[in-house]
């Protein structure tokens, strides 16, 4: 959609690689929240009618074969952030 806007941005710290993903979309409604990482997991909230539930479970499962962790903050109507964090 028009106005759609998805920022990638990347921190090196002293310890860590940190990748920072936001959108500006609708954001995860906060009872989700505990549950976007389990397989097959669909939102009665979502307005996306596409997938079948193994994006996140999938990208957290990569991110941790490679001693990562995935964090996600989200607020209703303001967008989602994903932080990835990777051991140097």
């Amino acid at each position: 959609m028009s106005g759609d806007k998805i920022d990638i941005s990347c921190k090196i710290l002293s310890s860590v690689i940190q990748i920072i993903i936001k959108d500006n979309g609708s954001g995860i409604h906060p009872e989700d929240l505990h549950h976007i990482f389990k397989r097959f997991y669909r939102s009665r909230f979502s307005k996306d009618t596409q997938g079948i539930g193994l994006g996140l479970p999938l990208a957290k499962s990569i991110i941790e074969a490679h001693n990562g962790t995935i964090e996600v903050d989200s607020e209703l109507n303001s967008g989602t952030v994903f932080t990835l964090n990777f051991i140097k």
